[in-house]
């Protein structure tokens, strides 16, 4: 399994570093542009990243040492993209992992002028927290 992550995480790499070099710098971006955000497409965040959920193995398949590099790269993709994951302090890398790899799957949209998307993941129900009760920071805002 750890040959197949070392050549995953090299694509990721090379996708971010691809990515990261397409952004435009902020000092380039005409406010006059947004309307291009509104109007370009919803696609899944797989897509953008030309990598799929099935890419990614299961996190039952991953040890912890896996888990943790999985989420530090996945995080490092999403960064390269203009994607910030807010995730609770201390929250397990299997958490963070099981959360990002689900996410392939979602529309969102991306836009290589500097934009930033934020991905809060919890919609501030305490029943429903996808991180679990332990790290839950919805029963913050009861």
């Amino acid at each position: 399994m750890q040959k197949y992550l070392d050549q995953l995480i090299s694509d990721m790499q090379m996708i971010g570093e691809k990515a990261k070099a397409n952004l435009i710098p902020d000092e380039v971006f005409d406010p006059v542009k947004m309307m291009e955000l509104e109007e370009s497409p919803e696609q899944t965040m797989g897509f953008w990243f030309g990598l799929s959920q099935e890419n990614f193995p299961t996190s039952d398949r991953l040890n912890e040492q896996q888990l943790d590099q999985m989420a530090i790269e996945f995080e490092e993709l999403w960064g390269a993209f203009g994607f910030y994951p807010d995730f609770p302090d201390k929250l397990p890398s299997k958490l963070k992992y099981e959360l990002m790899r689900e996410y392939l799957n979602k529309p969102c949209q991306y836009w290589a002028k500097g934009w930033a998307f934020h991905f809060e993941f919890c919609h501030y129900d305490p029943d429903e927290c996808p991180f679990g009760s332990e790290f839950c920071r919805c029963k913050e805002y009861q």
